[in-house]
């Protein structure tokens, strides 16, 4: 029942998701209005042995705050997946709805990993055939040092999890590169990084974040979500104002078709639908965040992604994580 292109990209993307699968053994389960799940009715009964449904009738809207969703719509899709995944009727959960709600809702019900003291958001964002984890990225809008240290630990294991590097540079996102640069909690975070984790490289500046110079770039959630939304509409912008430039002169125009490729291939490149969402890192399951605005391809990955977190045993390889990188310097909770 979430996201701008909700319920169809959500129930094509299922489908997309199980008929690429390898794993036969593999379900999954679609939570939704009586109404939704018997219009599209036809279609599901196709793969009805992999794919089945649970009807939930409240909808939390964009606009629903998290502590009354959680109060008053206990029966909808996004609650009824993480109370399922509490009471292990499930592996995991994908949505892209309310990220409040489901924050809340997953800290409540689940809880977190044990070591954890904050959750964090951390999305994939592609680069040029790369990319890097920008954690946090709304969670938290202030945070200690050695909250960060823990964004970097979890991102470190989320990453490798995902294939993508065992040995990931990290970064903390700074006004420069210089060791007393930022604010407390930059120069604070700035020590702890550099005395506890082997791989930390340093401070990165906002302008240097897409020259493939860190895996993890870590900051509070309210300067990350300003960064992410900013990577959003600036590359969609440049995109639309390249095809337009592309139109306004006649031979450029011409040779569109042929260039049409290259296009393509930058798209693609910058594409947060190759990725299709976050996990809510430090929550003691596995949900997966996607874009408000997510495709049936997004969708798909996301549930690939879910799949592959659930099948490596991420949360529990992130609390062993934390038992083995605790130090003196936490306070205590």
């Amino acid at each position: 029942m979430s996201g701008d292109k909700a319920p169809n990209c959500n129930i094509k993307g299922a489908i997309k998701f199980i008929k690429n699968s390898k794993s036969e053994d593999t379900q999954v389960i679609l939570y939704g209005t009586e109404n939704i799940l018997s219009n599209n009715a036809n279609l599901l009964n196709k793969y009805k042995d992999r794919i089945s449904y649970c009807i939930a009738n409240d909808i939390i809207t964009m606009n629903d705050k998290p502590s009354y969703a959680f109060k008053n719509k206990r029966n909808s899709s996004l609650i009824k997946i993480i109370d399922d995944l509490h009471d292990k009727k499930i592996s995991g959960g994908v949505s892209s709805g309310n990220t409040g709600a489901l924050l809340t809702s997953a800290l409540l019900i689940l809880g977190k990993i044990k070591g954890i003291k904050r959750p964090a958001l951390a999305p994939f964002i592609p680069i040029e055939g790369s990319g890097f984890i920008l954690c946090d990225a709304g969670a938290n809008s202030t945070v200690k040092p050695e909250n960060l240290f823990q964004f970097a630990i979890m991102s470190s294991a989320y990453l490798e999890h995902l294939g993508l590097n065992k040995n990931p540079r990290i970064a903390l996102l700074n006004i420069g590169s210089e060791e007393n640069k930022g604010n407390e909690l930059t120069i604070e975070s700035f020590k702890l990084l550099k005395d506890n984790l082997p791989n930390f490289i340093g401070n990165i500046e906002s302008r240097e974040i897409f020259n493939n110079k860190a895996d993890i770039i870590l900051c509070d959630g309210f300067t990350g979500n300003i960064v992410l939304k900013l990577i959003e509409g600036l590359i969609a912008k440049m995109i639309k104002r390249t095809l337009d430039s592309v139109d306004s002169h006649s031979l450029s125009k011409m040779a569109k078709p042929i260039l049409y490729p290259v296009f393509k291939d930058i798209k693609k490149s910058y594409d947060y639908e190759e990725h299709g969402g976050t996990l809510l890192l430090g929550v003691n399951g596995v949900i997966m965040k996607c874009h408000g605005s997510s495709n049936e391809k997004a969708i798909e990955n996301a549930l690939l992604n879910t799949k592959t977190s659930i099948n490596n045993n991420l949360i529990k390889d992130i609390e062993n994580l934390m038992i083995n990188n605790q130090f003196d310097s936490f306070e205590k909770s």
